[in-house]
């Protein structure tokens, strides 16, 4: 198969060659319809690299390399179309059953948040100057991943932990300008509840993001996302969380395809410069600074 081929000798593949290979993982569907010339002239290399680029995974030529693909294209519109009967103890039965429950709770989390209450929410990071995300349990690692990506777009931003200690001297500097949101995987919450009920009392404007409405977090906040964790099984899911929590990530920096453009390219200069190899000394570095 064409994907394990390129995972395989990906790291050893020149610069040219990884395009090539990039952009056929990425539009296999388009490059199963595409000439050696053309599949060379979307890269922007020659048409004897995407040859020679075949030929460095295994294949005698680009055309055995396009036939790989559409078998690959093939398997999947038929898996889509003529689907097999597969029980719930076969692990693709259980796979396909735990992505359809996925697909539910996030159907349902868009019921449940109609566009004039997301246009509320809107308005809360739009008086916000911080955000402070504050959740337990499972949902604490999505609540820092997502105070990463806010700081990431300029925006004041930071996640607590429940320890109860550290969570009290964060509280204690809340002022009227904090958005403090709070994030409930379950039923449970009680301790996001009570930061909650602290930051109301300092007049801080709070959201509830919330898998489950039986949470004391919908209780005790301004607005709620409901972004339900419903499986089978002990453990709550976190699809729809990190899904509605990086959805307010990209209402509260106010994201298009021009900010996104100049986002990316902003962080391309700076991760090139970062790993870069090291051209001067330290001392050098100084030395050049100073005359700078």
């Amino acid at each position: 198969m064409y994907r394990e081929k390129i995972r395989e000798y990906y790291d050893h593949l020149s610069r040219s060659y990884r395009k090539v290979a990039d952009y056929i993982m990425s539009n296999y569907y388009e490059v199963s319809f595409m000439t050696a010339a053309q599949l060379a002239y979307a890269v922007g290399v020659d048409t004897t690299t995407v040859v020679r680029f075949s030929q460095r995974l295994g294949y005698n030529g680009y055309p055995d390399l396009l036939h790989d693909i559409r078998e690959q294209v093939k398997s999947e519109i038929y898996a889509a179309y003529e689907p097999k009967d597969l029980s719930p103890t076969d692990p693709a039965g259980a796979f396909i059953d735990r992505a359809k429950q996925e697909q539910h709770n996030l159907k349902q989390m868009l019921t449940h948040n109609p566009p004039e209450h997301i246009e509320s929410i809107a308005a809360m990071f739009g008086k916000a100057k911080h955000v402070l995300l504050i959740a337990e349990g499972y949902a604490e690692a999505i609540a820092e991943l997502t105070a990463q990506q806010l700081r990431h777009r300029g925006i004041s931003a930071e996640a607590v932990t429940d320890d109860p200690v550290k969570k009290a001297a964060t509280l204690m500097n809340l002022n009227a300008d904090t958005l403090v949101i709070g994030v409930s995987a379950t039923e449970y919450g009680g301790s996001v509840a009570r930061a909650l009920e602290f930051a109301r009392a300092k007049n801080c404007a709070t959201l509830g993001v919330v898998g489950s409405l039986a949470s004391p977090v919908n209780r005790m906040s301004d607005k709620v996302v409901y972004a339900p964790t419903d499986v089978a099984g002990p453990l709550p899911s976190t699809i729809a969380l990190v899904a509605a929590l990086a959805a307010l990530v990209q209402i509260a920096s106010k994201d298009n395809p021009a900010s996104v453009d100049r986002h990316l390219d902003s962080f391309k200069q700076a991760y090139q410069f970062l790993t870069q190899p090291e051209s001067l000394a330290p001392t050098d570095m100084i030395d050049e600074e100073i005359r700078n």
